[in-house]
């Protein structure tokens, strides 16, 4: 059986470093989680302890279920069918395996369904995850979206939305449109206030990844005759109140497991997360220092495997009455 975890010792490096205990310490509000949570560390070690035995879980599955599974996921891909997305088979067992393991929501507090986990130990996660099949942690990383949910929404918003991601439900951030892509200030879809204090959205969105997620972050223009950063909010979206469909998936040369969507909005229920005027200068940026981790770790976790795939090329493969591996100039390209 792999496992992508103890097969890389490397990656307990980070476990042990010197400022752990005091993240940890602080992460766990000195461990006074134990008295509500039978889960929860008593103290440093137990932590520690902790986290080592998940990590195992993740390399567990990735290395037996979403690693196995990802050539498959790639030949089949995700499809749209009136509307919604529907997931490669193989994709679906893998996001099945998390939740079962309880995989989601990993960053969350306990009293959410979460594991606690301080930023380090999740972004290892992230990292053997992205090794398995690097689309899969396009989708199974969005989770961290409830990091967002959890900073600025109101109570009731948090107790609503963040166990279901605990759960196993996905995220989508969606900020990105057809006339603003790296310019956000330009986002247009239009967010219009009801009486009973929800919104309405209208408009595109593009190149959205997991677009038809279960719950949606949402920058939208909420101050009319605005144009720049100051007049966008942030909204959620609940995909069970219907308003946002998926035009089309992008044909991409590579992690195809994890479906880009173009989304219409017509009329699509929303409620204002934390203050307006502040999504974009405030609540995206916040978003996104989350998001570059997750991207480091993804990139990370995909050189892992390229290095791997190409080692172990390099000793299979005879040129010469010899492994290329014993050439000079490959040795240098893969020594360590």
């Amino acid at each position: 059986m792999a496992n992508f975890y103890t097969d890389n010792p490397d990656l307990k490096h980070h476990l042990t470093h010197p400022l752990m205990e005091k993240i940890v310490a602080l992460k766990e509000r000195n461990y006074t989680d134990a008295e509500k949570f039978d889960y929860a560390p008593l103290d440093y070690a137990d932590a520690q302890d902790s986290y080592d035995k998940v990590l195992e879980i993740v390399g567990e599955i990735c290395g037996d279920i979403i690693a196995p599974n990802a050539e498959d996921v790639d030949h089949q891909g995700p499809r749209v069918e009136n509307g919604r997305v529907i997931y490669a088979d193989k994709t679906k067992e893998n996001l099945d395996a998390c939740r079962k393991a309880g995989l989601m929501g990993m960053a969350m507090p306990r009293r959410f369904g979460g594991l606690n986990f301080p930023i380090t130990p999740y972004i290892m996660a992230a990292d053997i995850v992205s090794r398995a099949d690097t689309g899969f942690e396009n989708l199974w990383g969005l989770q961290d979206c409830a990091e967002t949910i959890y900073e600025f929404a109101d109570e009731e918003q948090k107790a609503k939305f963040i166990p279901r991601v605990c759960k196993g439900e996905t995220m989508s951030m969606d900020l990105t449109e057809p006339d603003a892509g790296s310019d956000l200030q330009s986002v247009m879809l239009k967010a219009t206030e009801q009486p009973d204090g929800t919104w309405l959205l209208n408009g595109v969105k593009r190149f959205i990844t997991n677009g038809d997620s279960d719950i949606h972050l949402v920058l939208a223009r909420s101050e009319a005759g605005t144009k720049d950063g100051r007049g966008l909010s942030m909204f959620i979206y609940d995909k069970n109140d219907g308003g946002v469909n998926v035009r089309r998936i992008e044909n991409k040369m590579g992690i195809k497991g994890s479906p880009t969507c173009e989304l219409t909005y017509k009329n699509a229920k929303a409620v204002l997360c934390g203050s307006r005027r502040l999504g974009l200068i405030k609540y995206v940026m916040a978003l996104m220092n989350g998001a570059r981790l997750g991207i480091a770790a993804q990139s990370v976790g995909v050189s892992e495997l390229a290095y791997r795939e190409a080692l172990a090329y390099a000793k299979d493969r005879k040129q010469f009455g010899k492994a290329i591996i014993e050439f000079p100039a490959v040795y240098e390209m893969l020594s360590v």
